[in-house]
C-alpha cells in the first residue's frame, strides 16, 4: 500500500441554489438574515477541495464547505505518512488528538472528509470499490425516496409530487413550512401536507422534515394533527441536543420520528436510539466517515433501527449498498439542489425507476476534472 504524501486544499468556488422556502431554526431571526437558501443555511454556498495524495503518485479529492477546509488544514498534516490502509488508526488518532476541540461539528467533519479520502485511494489501489472493502454488495440497486417538496404554490407542489411517482418513487420527502416562530404554523403545514396527499394519495410513503426548527410543545401538537395523513416519518423536530424531548416525542407519538443529520459518532446516536428513535440519519461526510457509520449500522442492528443516511451522496450509497437492507433501507436522493456536491465530478451514480446501482469502478467511482 502507498503512503499519504501530501494534503492540499484548492481554490474555493461560489455556489448559489434557489431560495426554496422552508423551515429553519433561524426563522426567529428573519430581521438579521431574510430568507436564506439550503447551501446558505448549511454554509455551503463556498466550496473547496481537499486533495490526498500518496508517494505513488494516486489522488483523491473530496468537496468540502469553507469552515471544514481550514479545520482540514490544521489536523492533516498529523497522518501525513501513513499508510493508506491505515484508516482506523488514523481515525482514532485525529479523534483523540481534536477531542478538547471536537467530538462534533467542524472536527468530525474534518475527520469524515480524510477517513473518505482514505477509503477512496485503498480501493483504487486494490482496484476494487468501497462498497467490496467493507462488506461487499447486499442488492442489486438500493431504493431512492424522492427529497424535496420544499413548499411551492399547490398547483406545482403536487404537480412535482405526481411526477416523483410517474418516475417510480414509493417514497417522498417534503420541507414544513414553519414552525413556533409563526402564529399560523400549524395551518400553513397541515396545508401542504393536505395537498400532497390529495395529489398521491396514501400508497405513497411520504416523510416530511422539520430541520431542528421546532421545539417540543410545538412538535407535540403539530405532529399529534398530522397522524391522520400517515407521514412515515418526520424528521428532526428538535434542537439535535434536545434527547429529552425525542424520548417524550417517541413515547407520545404514533409517527415515527427520525434524527441523526446534526449527531455525530456513536455516542450521539446510542443516546437517540436509548430514546426511541429507530430511525437515524447519519451523514458519512459529517458523522466521523466511513469507519463511523460502519459503527452505528452495527449499534442500529442491536435496536432493531433503520439507517437512511442524510444526502444521497457516494459515500453514502457505497456504506448502504454494504448493509443488510433491513438495516439501510433506503437512500435519499436530493432532487433539485446537488450542485455543490458534484462540481468538477464525474461517475456519481442518479436513480432511474426509483432505483440506484453502483459500478465497480476502484474507490468510490467518482472522477474529477482536475489537471
Amino acid at each position: 500500500m502507498g503512503k499519504i504524501s501530501s494534503i492540499e486544499l484548492t481554490k474555493f468556488e461560489g455556489v448559489t441554489q434557489p431560495i426554496y422556502p422552508y423551515v429553519k431554526p433561524t426563522d426567529y431571526y428573519k430581521d438579521l438574515l431574510g430568507e436564506t437558501s439550503p447551501v446558505e443555511a448549511a454554509m455551503l454556498s463556498r466550496i473547496g477541495f481537499v486533495k490526498m495524495v500518496t508517494d505513488e503518485g494516486l489522488a483523491s479529492y473530496i468537496p468540502v464547505s469553507e469552515p471544514v477546509a481550514n479545520f482540514v488544514a490544521a489536523i492533516s498534516k498529523s497522518i501525513i505518512g501513513f499508510d493508506t490502509s491505515e484508516i482506523t488508526r488514523a481515525w482514532d488518532y485525529l479523534y483523540r488528538k481534536t477531542l478538547p476541540l471536537g467530538r462534533s461539528g467542524l472536527a468530525l467533519h474534518s475527520i469524515s472528509a480524510l477517513n473518505i479520502l482514505m477509503f477512496d485511494l485503498l480501493g483504487k489501489e486494490m482496484g476494487r470499490p468501497v462498497y467490496k472493502l467493507i462488506g461487499g454488495s447486499t442488492r442489486n440497486g438500493i431504493r431512492a425516496y424522492a427529497s424535496h417538496l420544499h413548499p411551492l404554490p399547490v398547483k406545482e407542489l403536487q404537480k412535482e409530487a405526481l411526477d416523483y411517482v410517474e418516475n417510480g418513487y414509493r417514497t417522498m420527502k417534503m420541507r414544513f413550512v414553519a414552525g413556533p416562530a409563526d402564529p399560523f404554523a400549524m395551518e400553513k403545514n397541515i396545508s401542504l401536507v393536505k395537498a400532497i396527499r390529495d395529489a398521491v394519495g396514501y400508497e405513497i410513503e411520504l416523510a416530511g422534515d422539520a430541520w431542528m426548527s421546532w421545539n417540543y410543545n410545538f412538535a407535540l401538537f403539530m405532529i399529534s394533527k398530522l397522524e391522520k395523513y400517515e407521514m412515515r416519518w418526520i424528521e428532526e423536530p428538535l434542537l439535535p441536543d434536545d434527547f429529552q424531548g425525542f424520548e417524550d416525542l417517541t413515547k407520545k407519538l404514533v409517527t415515527p420520528i427520525s434524527s441523526g443529520e446534526h449527531h455525530y459518532h456513536i455516542y450521539d446516536f446510542k443516546r437517540l436510539l436509548d430514546c426511541g428513535v429507530k430511525i437515524l440519519q447519519p451523514d458519512t461526510t459529517w458523522v466521523g466517515g466511513i469507519t463511523s457509520m460502519l459503527k452505528i449500522s452495527a449499534l442500529a442492528e442491536a435496536y432493531g433501527a433503520w439507517i437512511i443516511p442524510h444526502s444521497g451522496n457516494v459515500y453514502n450509497l457505497h456504506f448502504i449498498l454494504s448493509q443488510p437492507e433491513s438495516i439501510t433501507p433506503m437512500a435519499e436522493y436530493l432532487t433539485k439542489y446537488r450542485e455543490w456536491m458534484e462540481q468538477h465530478a464525474t461517475g456519481i451514480p442518479t436513480p432511474h425507476r426509483g432505483y440506484i446501482t453502483l459500478s465497480d469502478e476502484p474507490g468510490f467511482g467518482v472522477k474529477h476534472d482536475f489537471k
